[in-house]
C-alpha cells in the first residue's frame, strides 16, 4: 500500500472510530429506586438545615459545678483572645467552658499549646462544632 493511501485509510478509520465513540456517549440511564430513599434524603436535608453542626473538637478550659468560676474563665479567655469563640455550657452537674471550632485534633493542637500558658486544666475534647464561617 502506498503511504498516501495508507494515511488516507488510517485517517478515515480514526474519524469513524471517533464518530462512533462520540455517539456512544449519549446513553439514557434510568434509575429505579425505592421511594423511601427520597424521603430519607429529604429528612436528612431538613435535619442539616435545623442543626448546622458537625462532629469535631474544641478545647476545654474549665469543667466544674461552680458557675461563677466558669464565667470568670470565659471572661478571662475572651479578654485575651476576643477573636475566638468561647462557649459556656451546662451538662449536669458541670459548667464547661470550651473554645474554638476545629475539624481535627491536629487543628486544635496549636491553640491547645498556647492555652497551656494561660490556664491550668486544658484538654482537647470531641464536641459538636459550628460550621466554618464563609
Amino acid at each position: 500500500m502506498k503511504p498516501k493511501v495508507f494515511i488516507s485509510v488510517f485517517s478515515i478509520v480514526i474519524l469513524v472510530c471517533f464518530y462512533a465513540d462520540v455517539h456512544a456517549q449519549h446513553v439514557k440511564v434510568t434509575i429505579v429506586a425505592d421511594p423511601g430513599i427520597d424521603s430519607l434524603i429529604e429528612a436528612d436535608k431538613i435535619q442539616a438545615e435545623s442543626d448546622p453542626s458537625l462532629q469535631g473538637y474544641r478545647i476545654q478550659l474549665f469543667a466544674d459545678s461552680d458557675r461563677k468560676g466558669a464565667q470568670d474563665i470565659r471572661t478571662k479567655f475572651l479578654q485575651l483572645f476576643p477573636d475566638i469563640d468561647a462557649y459556656l455550657t451546662y451538662q449536669q452537674p458541670y459548667f464547661k467552658v470550651r473554645i474554638g471550632d476545629f475539624r481535627t485534633r491536629i487543628e486544635a493542637y496549636a491553640l491547645y499549646k498556647e492555652m497551656l500558658q494561660h490556664f491550668d486544666k486544658v484538654l482537647i475534647v470531641p464536641d459538636k462544632i459550628n460550621l466554618p464561617k464563609l
